[in-house]
């Protein structure tokens, strides 16, 4: 079993901005939902004994609230990080371009990643995390990335890809 959830809410969240390698902080309902992910984690009936995180803020918060009321240490990993999407960072979400530019898996944002690239990072994360048959982990990530856990477990056309969307601290489980 293997748990994943996006950190809480941010400024650039709220506002519908593209949030990628900007380091933005939680906002105060971010903090609170961090909160409510550390109750809903402390009551899984599979326990998690493992927490990694993005080394981004808003993830590294969001664990933290997890860490806290389960009693876990956590480790960071840049594997996590969420996906680089180059000059688009900041930029509204619903921007043509952006929504453009979002569905060439295998074409970089400029300056920044492409879906594969990103694949290619979180992949041996997964199966790293997957073969280790004494621990559940929870990967406290983003919603790109999350989109890309989803489709190594739940292959998908790429419309299927684009539709996958997470709540911020919505919590998902895996098996293999």
């Amino acid at each position: 079993m293997l748990y994943v959830t996006r950190h809480g809410e941010t400024t650039w969240n709220a506002q519908g901005l593209v949030c990628g390698r900007a380091d933005i902080e939680l906002t105060d309902k971010g903090k609170l939902q961090a909160e409510m992910l550390a109750e809903k984690v402390a009551k899984l009936d599979i326990p998690v004994t493992k927490i990694i995180h993005s080394p981004l803020q808003r993830a590294k918060d969001t664990a933290q609230a997890v860490a806290t009321k389960i009693q876990l240490p956590m480790t960071s990993d840049d594997r996590l990080m969420e996906m680089d999407f180059g000059e688009y960072d900041g930029m509204p979400s619903q921007e043509t371009v952006f929504q453009e530019a979002r569905t060439e898996f295998a074409v970089r944002f400029p300056n920044g990643e492409s879906v594969l690239d990103v694949y290619a990072r979180v992949t041996p994360l997964l199966k790293e995390c997957l073969a280790d048959e004494e621990n559940v982990y929870l990967l406290v990530c983003h919603n790109a990335l999350i989109r890309v856990i989803n489709a190594y477990f739940h292959p998908m056309p790429n419309s299927g890809f684009f539709d996958f969307f997470v709540d911020n601290t919505e919590l998902i489980g895996f098996d293999q």
